[in-house]
């Protein structure tokens, strides 16, 4: 389905721009989505990881709380080579990674 999109402002509507993806602004499915799709993206990233800190038995990896993923990993290397992964799969799937909002602890 092709979909339009005009932006108002106080001085009128913009000529109509084509979306090019992406779902409807306000669609209540649209967090679902989301959410599945980021997912399927972060189980990619993962597959064969071996990085991580081991807590109760089992290797984490990655905590992650809405669109927020946090990496852990007991040395910087394992964090590096998890983030070079997490990006190359990002970039795959049509995402990117905001370096502002990248904090390292």
């Amino acid at each position: 389905m092709r979909q339009e999109a005009v932006v108002r402002t106080v001085g009128g509507d913009s000529d109509p721009g084509v979306i090019g993806r992406g779902v409807r602004q306000g669609c209540p499915i649209s967090p679902l989505l989301f959410s599945i799709y980021a997912e399927v993206m972060m189980i990619e990233a993962l597959e064969d990881m071996e990085a991580g800190v081991p807590v109760g038995g089992q290797l984490v990896s990655d905590v992650r709380f809405a669109d927020d993923q946090g990496m852990v990993a007991g040395t910087e290397m394992g964090l590096q080579r998890l983030m070079n992964r997490l990006n190359d799969t990002a970039e795959n799937f049509g995402m990117k990674i905001n370096i502002q909002k990248q904090k390292l602890w």
